[in-house]
């Protein structure tokens, strides 16, 4: 029997779980064995804003025969970051109780590791389109091909779909200057086969005009790039996927633009004067330059990638206000924006940006590129307000991505149990119904590739580029991306597919892990378990349920979401043995077989179980 009983996971501790409203009242409850002689209990809570303290007595009542309760309850009116630990004190003196690795409570008499409980508003719209839905995010170059390419001057356009992205430099830079046709056309066309997945949210990389492939590096946020096709394509892809039940996100690069940008203007590609070649140019206090022309501030020493200042009232009005930027897309159709580089935004710039977008409609989506912990990200030495209802509604959940890929190829199964913990009690309910749940970006290796014998960082680029994984290596990387997604499209959140994970594709990290889409060559097998997958996911249990620990060990990891009297339990085996794992009754939603008394999990795989 353990002394100290608390754990803010769990409502019999903390009511509500995870960040609080500040309209909120709030129950924290501790128990503690009835041997201890306590004199006072305090929850004693510090702003974390101003380091200010405030200790509150906490009420004793008996808990049952072993265990006494001391509570309290609270309102915190203003948002923030609070950290809230223990202090009692008996015959011997005072004594501290604070977190573990877990977030169990530990005795000590030292000042102890204190809980997070971040204070949030109410966030503007509820976002029931998105909640229990599945994402998927398309590099428009790399998708599908309408077979109407208009190329442009300074570009590579490959002639066979099948070709390894250019990965050589040319005096020492990657121009990212070739393409194979994937436009905005080509994913019209392929509507039907996303709702095949059960797709309800498309998130596009970026389709502003740019000279790259990647277009990061905008060079007019008012048009979209010519090679994937218009502005009326944009709005046909909106209005047909709405048809079908898909809305359409953006992505939104607003910390810098390109250097060959009609803002910039660098290479004098555009007719109106930039802020590199005048002074007198409408667009030269959007940026910082610390010797004109030639020395200016640019995105992590990038010369190609002139960083913008985000104080400047005209460049916030083009971005932010009414009939701007963000106002235009949403208009034409678009649900919802994905910031790039959030940690390089200000705050009051995010401010806009979040009030813009609900501005134009309460219910459009505003998700960051946050690659940590979100509620305590720290940035430039600031602490930063993602979460607390003004900024974001969610970020994308790399967090999560790290720890499931860790569980898989390390047998790190406590690592993976901690993370969801502190997801859960760290972010506000809205944030975690919306998280975007990914496996890989364009940013990161494959999703398959995750799992290869080999190391990238031990590769050069042209290994890598030649890297292709055994019949057994990819059959054991199949085994684990079935586990992997098992877990990604049952936890709390909205699972997002990058394009091709679904069809078998390989690659490590930029430019191998954005190939081309296979059409002609799809791993059936790996299909038809994400579309397994999308169908179980249209359980309402995964709109909003809660998340439970079921009996977790040994390599086997399980859990369950719950709503009203609807249950389904994710076990997943990552042993190189079968295992019988215990249930009452239910039904196997993979095999989709009557269970009765025990699920039989074979090595590396995964069941999803509906209790009866």
């Amino acid at each position: 029997m353990r002394d100290i009983l608390f754990n803010p996971f769990s409502p019999n501790h903390k009511i509500p779980v995870g960040s609080v409203k500040n309209s909120d009242n709030v129950l924290i409850t501790i128990n503690i064995v009835k041997e201890y002689n306590i004199y006072q209990m305090h929850l004693v809570i510090r702003n974390d804003e101003n380091q200010e303290t405030h200790r509150l007595e906490m009420q004793k009542k008996e808990a049952d025969r072993d265990y006494n309760a001391y509570s309290v309850s609270f309102k915190i009116e203003h948002t923030g970051l609070f950290w809230y630990f223990f202090e009692f004190s008996d015959s011997y003196g005072s004594h501290f109780i604070g977190a573990n690795r877990d977030l169990d409570g530990v005795l000590t008499d030292y000042y102890p590791i204190s809980w997070q409980m971040l204070v949030h508003q109410e966030f503007l719209g509820k976002l029931d389109w998105l909640k229990g839905k599945i994402m998927y995010q398309i590099m428009v170059d790399r998708f599908h091909s309408s077979g109407a390419v208009t190329q442009k001057p300074g570009t590579v356009l490959h002639s066979d779909w099948h070709d390894v992205p250019n990965y050589e430099s040319q005096k020492g830079v990657v121009l990212n200057n070739d393409f194979f046709g994937g436009n905005l056309r080509g994913i019209i066309e392929k509507l039907d086969y996303l709702r095949e997945l059960n797709v309800g949210v498309i998130y596009l990389n970026p389709i502003f005009e740019s000279p790259s492939n990647h277009k990061y590096d905008t060079s007019d946020y008012s048009k979209i790039d010519s090679m994937f096709g218009t502005e009326d394509d944009f709005r046909v892809l909106c209005e047909q996927a709405a048809q079908k039940g898909i809305s359409v996100i953006f992505d939104g690069v607003f910390n810098h633009t390109g250097d060959d940008s009609r803002y910039f203007n660098k290479y004098g590609h555009y007719p109106e004067l930039g802020a590199y070649q005048s002074r007198s140019s409408k667009y030269f206090t959007w940026y910082d330059f610390i010797r004109f022309p030639d020395k200016y501030a640019c995105w992590w020493g990038f010369k190609t990638l002139p960083t913008v200042n985000q104080n400047d009232p005209n460049y916030l009005k083009f971005i932010t206000g009414k009939f701007g930027i963000i106002d235009k897309w949403l208009t034409l159709g678009a649900k919802g924006v994905r910031l790039d580089v959030v940690d390089e935004l200000n705050d009051n710039f995010l401010d806009q940006i979040y009030a813009r977008a609900k501005a134009n409609n309460p219910e459009n989506l505003v998700l960051g590129e946050v690659w940590e912990d979100a509620s305590t990200k720290m940035a430039y030495e600031r602490r930063r307000k993602y979460l607390r209802g003004t900024q974001m509604d969610s970020v994308m959940n790399y967090p999560l991505k790290n720890a499931i890929i860790d569980f898989l190829n390390h047998d790190n199964l406590t690592g993976l149990v901690i993370q969801i913990r502190h997801l859960i009690n760290n972010y506000p309910k809205h944030v975690l119904d919306c998280l975007m749940n990914h496996l890989g970006t364009h940013d990161t290796v494959r999703l398959l590739s995750n799992f290869a014998n080999a190391n990238p960082d031990n590769l050069s680029k042209e290994q890598q580029s030649q890297y292709k994984m055994s019949e057994t290596e990819f059959q054991n990387a199949i085994m684990k991306l079935k586990m992997a997604s098992a877990i990604q499209f049952t936890l709390p959140g909205v699972p997002s597919i990058f394009y091709g994970d679904e069809a078998g594709i390989e690659g490590f990290r930029d430019p191998f892990c954005r190939k081309t889409f296979p059409w002609d060559n799809i791993n059936q097998e790996i299909l038809e378990w994400y579309k397994k997958l999308g169908k179980i996911r249209q359980n309402e249990v995964y709109v909003d349920g809660v998340y439970l620990e079921e009996s977790t060990g040994n390599n086997v990891f399980a859990f369950s979401r719950q709503k009203g009297a609807e249950r389904i339990m994710t076990i997943v085996n990552n042993n190189n043995s079968d295992v019988n794992y215990a249930v009452n009754y239910g039904y196997d939603l993979i095999d989709e077989n009557p269970v009765v008394g025990k699920v039989f999990v074979p090595k590396k795989s995964a069941k999803i179980i509906q209790i009866k």
